[in-house]
């Protein structure tokens, strides 16, 4: 899962919500990656309730297979980067990295933000309403 989709379980959106409990019934793995878990980190940290989001953040990430980031995804990470900086289409040193480590491991990324990952080849969406 993306960051967007967190933030909207964390804020309890309905749809999302919806969406990712019609995910578990079927079995689906729920996993997202550590460098979401850094961005839900760093904006708790910046948040007026920094303790509440802070705790909120931890609960649902153990809740998560959370993936690492090995040599195998941070080389793709690179080349996925490289790749849409050459060609003017930087989607963000994060992005790259998120991606790379969904399509390594052979993940669906759920998101909202299809429109900036698909430009990374071979990475399967799961668009979220």
């Amino acid at each position: 899962m993306d960051t967007d989709i967190l933030i909207d379980l964390l804020r309890n959106e309905t749809k999302v919500v919806d969406s990712i409990s019609e995910m578990e019934r079927k079995g689906w793995l729920l996993a997202t990656t550590i460098i979401n878990a850094f961005e839900l980190f760093y904006g708790a940290y910046k948040s007026r309730n920094r303790q509440k989001n802070l705790a909120s953040a931890k609960t649902l990430l153990e809740r998560l297979v959370v993936m690492n980031m090995g040599l195998t995804s941070a080389q793709n990470a690179g080349r996925v980067y490289a790749e849409l900086e050459r060609e003017g289409q930087s989607i963000g040193l994060r992005d790259a990295m998120i991606g790379a480590i969904a399509l390594t491991k052979g993940y669906s990324l759920a998101t909202r933000n299809t429109e900036h990952f698909k430009k990374i080849a071979g990475l399967n969406l799961t668009p979220i309403p």
